[in-house]
């Protein structure tokens, strides 16, 4: 059984009743990056399940056992050869983003030289830097590197920074496709990755990947972002062992 743990929302409630909230619009996000970064790569959603909370984003499969990327209702998983392949629809996820995209506005970037270049100027005109959105790009490449995931031991428990040293890198030139991605505010460092996470898949299927650095063809970017009321977070089953276990959080330590 899934159970529900955490639903944020942010609901502007002078302007919209929360009666009147969409279901679809908003994330749902499984498992935590923290759980990942714990070691914990199993979990019990399928990506039949998956898609029926979206047709738009990422994650990846039990074990580390390939990247994964929703578009147009469509999931694929990346082996760790780079090949890209419709995924098996009783295939288990451990970690992933979903959502049905539905374009609220575009934003046009100039000028966007490299990755970093193209989050700094992305973030200085995000309508807020505290919601969530998920952002699609259409673009071209002129290189680009693209990070895979190579299958772990189902009783290796160390953390994804240890794994990504030595993850499968996918270098490819004059590449067309799409990033698929979400912005994250700086308080969701526990449950992904902040402030963006990318993938990519080129238009042909034949290439994807995690985003790790890229020079696009065009100084001129146009970027659709679709903003989020809410967020769900869903957690595997409670017999998961993983989530048993004592971690070492990535959560500020305070006291207010």
């Amino acid at each position: 059984m899934i159970k529900s743990l955490l639903t944020i929302a942010m609901l502007n409630l002078l302007t919209v009743p929360f009666n009147a909230q969409q279901h679809d619009d908003k994330i749902f996000h499984y498992s935590s990056m923290d759980a990942m970064r714990n070691g914990v790569y199993t979990g019990d959603i399928t990506v039949k399940d998956a898609k029926q909370k979206g047709n738009f984003g990422l994650g990846t499969y039990n074990l580390l056992d390939g990247e994964l990327i929703a578009l147009d209702g469509n999931i694929y998983r990346i082996a760790s050869d780079g090949s890209v392949e419709t995924a098996d629809l009783k295939r288990l996820i451990p970690f992933g983003s979903f959502t049905f995209f539905k374009k609220d506005q575009s934003i046009e970037l100039q000028g966007v030289r490299n990755i970093a270049d193209l989050q700094k100027k992305l973030i200085e005109l995000l309508p807020s830097p505290n919601r969530f959105y998920a952002v699609k790009i259409e673009a071209s490449f002129r290189s680009i590197s693209l990070g895979g995931a190579e299958k772990v031991n189902e009783t290796d428990t160390r953390g994804i920074a240890y794994f990504m040293k030595s993850r499968p890198v996918y270098q490819k030139e004059n590449v067309k496709g799409t990033l698929i991605g979400f912005y994250n505010p700086p308080y969701a460092g526990g449950l992904d990755l902040t402030p963006f996470h990318f993938h990519f898949l080129s238009d042909e299927k034949s290439v994807g990947g995690h985003l790790i650095e890229g020079i696009p063809s065009d100084l001129k970017i146009t970027v659709e972002l679709d903003e989020k009321n809410a967020y769900e977070v869903i957690l595997p089953n409670s017999n998961e062992a993983g989530y048993q276990r004592k971690w070492s959080s990535s959560e500020a330590k305070a006291q207010y």
